[in-house]
């Protein structure tokens, strides 16, 4: 199977200002997720920032170019929807944007609209919709095309119980014989939306640009208390010293940025004794949030 994701020191910019920097993750499996602010990896490939510097690839594609060369569905968080239109009239004509006829237009609207068991929105407007029959309306004009994957980023941010059970099943039906990428800022315990991502073959967790865990999201450590640190020289012997004290450790950009986390919650007295131990000075450390959420 094509890797999902390939990044390769990849610097995506919008505006100039870099979104990511220097991100090197590879994900094989069919299906995956990526937690923390990630946003710049959907802003490339849905066309809101470019690749600055490093590689990166969806599918076997380009990522700037996955979407149009048919190989990659892409959700994202926002929408910009003309509020007047029914549900029905939106997705025809982005049917037809794609390329087909109107008559195959509205027979590939109604095919995935019942496909994601929608079909009973057709003739809403636009503005009538709650944020999470938004979110579907985005799923399904990802899928007028018939991509072999799908990315969805973030969708169930803002949701309530109900509309995060609503996205969360018509995501289980559009996935079906394909690939996935889901974002979120913070995984869930429980719910429709810690059942899905239990799903998922892949959890990538980064923080500060940094891969801080991955693997299923069982297998996943408590989120403990996790910190940036910065120094001078020997960030390669602390974060040694810091794995040997029972620290996990990911190296956010060569060996002078360090994230730093542990299971249980303390203060940094451990982290400052091991710089002391191997003569790293620290000029920056900084708590992080960690990517969990109640």
């Amino acid at each position: 199977m094509t890797a999902l994701l390939e990044l390769d020191g990849a610097r995506i910019d919008r505006g100039g200002v870099p979104l990511i920097e220097g991100l090197t993750l590879t994900i094989s499996g069919p299906s995956a997720g990526l937690v923390g602010d990630v946003g710049g990896v959907f802003a490339l490939i849905g066309g809101g920032a470019h690749l600055a510097a490093g590689r990166a690839q969806v599918v076997g594609h380009p990522a700037e170019g996955a979407v149009a060369a048919g190989a990659l569905g892409v959700c994202p968080a926002e929408l910009e929807l003309p509020p007047s239109w029914e549900l029905g009239r939106y997705l025809t004509e982005g049917a037809r944007l794609g390329g087909l006829g109107r008559r195959s237009a509205a027979d590939r609207v109604r095919a995935v609209l019942g496909e994601l068991e929608l079909s009973h929105l057709s003739t809403r407007r636009l503005s009538t919709l709650t944020l999470a029959e938004q979110r579907a309306a985005g799923l399904a004009l990802a899928l007028l095309d018939a991509p072999p994957t799908l990315a969805i980023e973030a969708p169930t941010r803002g949701l309530d119980d109900r509309g995060v059970e609503l996205i969360c099943r018509a995501i289980e039906r559009a996935r079906a014989g394909r690939q996935l990428l889901l974002s979120t800022q913070a995984l869930p315990h429980t719910g429709a939306e810690h059942a899905l991502w239990s799903s998922l073959d892949e959890v990538i967790v980064l923080e500060a640009g940094a891969i801080v865990e991955r693997g299923p999201l069982a297998a996943l450590g408590p989120p403990g208390d996790r910190y940036l640190i910065s120094v001078t020289r020997h960030g390669a012997e602390l974060g040694a010293k810091l794995e040997s004290d029972g620290f996990r450790v990911a190296f956010a950009d060569g060996s002078a940025r360090l994230v730093v986390s542990r299971p249980e919650a303390g203060d940094t007295d451990a982290i400052v004794e091991a710089a002391l131990a191997v003569e790293a000075p620290i000029v920056e450390l900084i708590p992080l949030s960690a990517a969990r959420s109640g």
